[in-house]
């Protein structure tokens, strides 16, 4: 008997992942919990353990391998030393099989197919007409358009004569210029196209996307790279952050003269190798923050609010190619020198791709600093599931009025950018209020 081994969702946003080392060879014994492969997920390389015993009867997708689908078989265990891979009854060419591969050949099957049989085949409705001529069109490209509710007639087709070919239904994205009401100076709203009595005829000068500006033609003037897992998934998360999250976003100046004074007192009392940053103060101020304001503490989950007990927060670490938002957990518990040394700790395997989905999934809020660039201010997406995200800009020298007299202060600015379903205008600006006392009085620290 043989047992298929499948590529593992690793994570909840995985949807494919890379086979970096396979750490059996073929004809290994392998028990049960061994490490048998290292995955790259979106996120990080992750170690995969084999649930069963046996040995390693074939590998199936080889090592190096990038953007296998999750649930696809990658390997083959073998129960005993006595079975052999014909025995199971898996024919292993047949096991990669996908819908693409059926696809492809339905595809080619239906580019033989004339013009005049597609023509007695499809029959476009009036609606999907607009020159009273038919669509031809692949089944294959029809049954996908009428699944996505997608009109034809609004589908440039790429095959012979004009047909629509799977991937040109696959390709089409709607129009988002057409027809929009157009104001007059009477305060008239006019559909585009009519004609008014003057004869002029109002029409919608918005500049359309044009999808094929690129002249692919010669590859000289451009470099194609393939999107990888991570900028994908990090792609898809931001287009839900901006599409279904109404945000907000506050902002404030705020004195960090007197958190440096004791930041570096601290620090020069501290043992050498040990230092203390201003990312690790403001960690903790966001902490005692959340806890003067609870409504910041929480995450909208469909049709229920999630409030939380303890302060999970987020820091945005730059990697290569993407974005990772490692989670401090429990910050209200830990003394700055804690929070110090699991930063930098996460930080680090961050970088190297070593983090597991429990430390970078979940929290209410991320932190997110480009003050070492020297951006001044900058508004921050919020990362799903969480309700907001602070954007911390870099520190300046500013003249200040203090008691009537001018002064030169160092100042940062800290925009919050908020989920307006659960956090209200006053509640995100109470948040702030109370940070700013916090870094501008940091003996309050001490409470």
């Amino acid at each position: 008997m043989s047992i298929t081994i499948y590529m593992p969702a690793l994570s909840p946003t995985m949807e494919m992942g890379n086979i970096v080392k396979w750490h059996k060879a073929e004809g290994d014994q392998i028990s049960s919990g061994d490490i048998i492969a290292e995955i790259e997920t979106d996120k990080a390389v992750m170690e995969f353990e084999s649930a069963d015993d046996g040995i390693l009867g074939k590998i199936l997708v080889a090592e190096g391998s990038v953007d296998v689908k999750v649930n696809e078989p990658i390997a083959i265990i073998l129960e005993s030393e006595n079975d052999t891979l014909d025995d199971s009854g898996t024919n292993n060419t047949e096991i990669k099989t996908t819908d693409d591969v059926e696809q492809s050949a339905n595809d080619l099957s239906n580019d033989t197919i004339n013009d005049t049989e597609l023509s007695k085949e499809i029959n476009a409705s009036e609606d999907e007409i607009d020159d009273g001529s038919r669509i031809f069109i692949s089944p294959l490209a029809k049954r996908i358009a009428d699944d996505k509710g997608i009109s034809l007639a609004k589908v440039r087709g790429t095959g012979p004569n004009g047909r629509i070919l799977k991937k040109d239904v696959e390709s089409y994205i709607p129009e988002t210029n057409a027809s929009k009401p157009v104001k007059s100076l009477l305060d008239t709203k006019i559909e585009e196209g009519v004609e008014l009595e003057s004869g002029v005829k109002l029409e919608d000068v918005s500049t359309a996307i044009n999808h094929s500006v690129i002249d692919t033609s010669n590859n000289e003037k451009y470099i194609e790279k393939p999107i990888d897992t991570m900028r994908s998934v990090i792609a898809e998360r931001l287009q839900q952050s901006s599409s279904t999250i109404p945000s907000y976003t506050l902002n404030i100046d705020v004195s960090i003269r007197s958190l440096n004074e004791i930041r570096k007192r601290m620090n020069d009392d501290l043992p050498e190798g040990t230092r203390l940053s201003f990312n690790h103060f403001l960690i903790k101020i966001t902490s005692m923050a959340m806890i003067n304001t609870p409504e910041v503490n929480s995450s909208w989950e469909g049709d229920k609010i999630f409030s939380y007990k303890s302060t999970d927060i987020g820091m945005a670490v730059a990697i290569e190619n993407g974005l990772i938002t490692p989670i401090i957990r429990d910050v209200e518990n830990k003394g700055l020198l804690a929070i110090s040394e699991e930063t930098n700790d996460l930080i680090t395997r961050a970088r190297e791709k070593k983090l597991t989905p429990a430390e970078y999934q979940g929290g209410a809020i991320s932190i997110s600093n480009l003050g070492s660039y020297g951006i001044k201010s900058f508004t921050s997406i919020i990362n799903p599931p969480q309700a907001s995200i602070l954007s911390i800009g870099a520190p300046r020298k500013a003249p200040v009025i203090v008691d009537d007299a001018v002064n030169i202060d160092e100042l940062i600015s800290i925009t919050l950018t908020a989920d307006h379903r659960l956090i209200d205008g006053a509640v995100g600006a109470k948040f702030l209020a109370y940070m700013k006392q916090l870094i501008e009085n940091p003996n309050l620290l001490l409470l």
